[in-house]
């Protein structure tokens, strides 16, 4: 008898506990609804202040109560259209702070997220028509750099040009084989223009007259003093590659020179033993 009661107790407890826990999930399941609930009215709320304030021109103000939506990580709708309002919003025209990356940015999260929602069709479009934009502004900044560059290569022709202008007559009396009138434009182009360009052509050119081999007055001497010159004082010119291949050619030629000269000294005193020991076999052979 006793066994019985004590089983019928148990099975009382049981029954109760069980009540107890349906009942606390009940109460968390309500909980959970009502959490639901308060966030969505929240989420409306402020999808509808947005709207006001986006209807007053308020960009800014409408933008950062769409973003209090996604702030709730709702992760369902309006967490969709608030998406869709953040894209249109900072592509808006009338949005001084308009940036149509951000826009696209919104727009593609909207389409990763919520691949079902009725915004998604709109948004597609949105999105093709932003990156055509974004196409076409990079096409034409192409084309501007293009122009730039081109503007930049033309402002060089025309120094290159003004530059040249000194030269002309240098160049006609150098032409007709007037190496002195030549040299002497050159000089007076080099003493206006002291250490700047064009003094450095100038001075190249003055060398080259000194090693020009239709000069009855050629100076391979001057001519290396002169490109070492260049060198020194103008190692930005665009002369100073051809400079330093002008001297090291012309110090290969002094080297040479000063081969020739010996050997010839060489044999020029050969020659002088030779007519020695000839004058010596006449003198024995008398």
């Amino acid at each position: 008898m006793g066994r019985k009661r004590t089983r019928a107790r148990k099975f009382v407890y049981f029954y109760i506990a069980g009540l107890i826990v349906f009942a606390l999930q009940g109460c968390a399941a309500l909980e959970n609804t009502r959490v639901k609930i308060k966030t969505q009215v929240e989420a409306s709320r402020y999808l509808q202040r947005g709207k006001g304030l986006l209807a007053q021109g308020d960009y800014e103000g409408a933008f950062n109560e769409n973003i209090k939506i996604l702030s709730l990580a709702i992760h369902r709708p309006p967490e969709d259209e608030a998406l869709f309002n953040m894209g249109w919003i900072c592509a808006h025209p009338g949005n001084p702070k308009k940036d149509y990356k951000k826009s696209i940015f919104f727009f593609k999260k909207l389409l990763k997220e919520f691949p079902q929602s009725a915004w998604g069709e709109r948004t597609k479009i949105w999105v093709s028509i932003l990156e055509e934009n974004e196409k076409l502004n990079e096409t034409i900044e192409a084309f501007n750099q293009r122009d730039e560059k081109s503007k930049e290569i033309g402002k060089k022709i025309e120094e290159w040009e003004k530059n040249r202008e000194p030269f002309l007559l240098s160049q006609k009396l150098l032409a007709e084989g007037n190496y002195e009138g030549a040299l002497k434009e050159n000089q007076r182009i080099l003493s206006l223009s002291g250490q700047n360009p064009p003094g450095d052509e100038a001075l190249f050119n003055i060398g080259l007259i000194h090693a020009h081999p239709g000069n009855t007055k050629k100076d391979y001497g001057k001519s290396l003093t002169l490109f070492r010159r260049l060198i020194k004082e103008y190692p930005q010119s665009s002369c100073f590659e051809q400079a330093k291949i002008w001297v090291a050619i012309l110090q290969d030629n002094e080297k040479l020179s000063r081969s020739i000269e010996e050997l010839s000294q060489v044999l020029e005193k050969s020659k002088q033993v030779d007519i020695e020991i000839e004058e010596k076999k006449r003198e024995k052979a008398n």
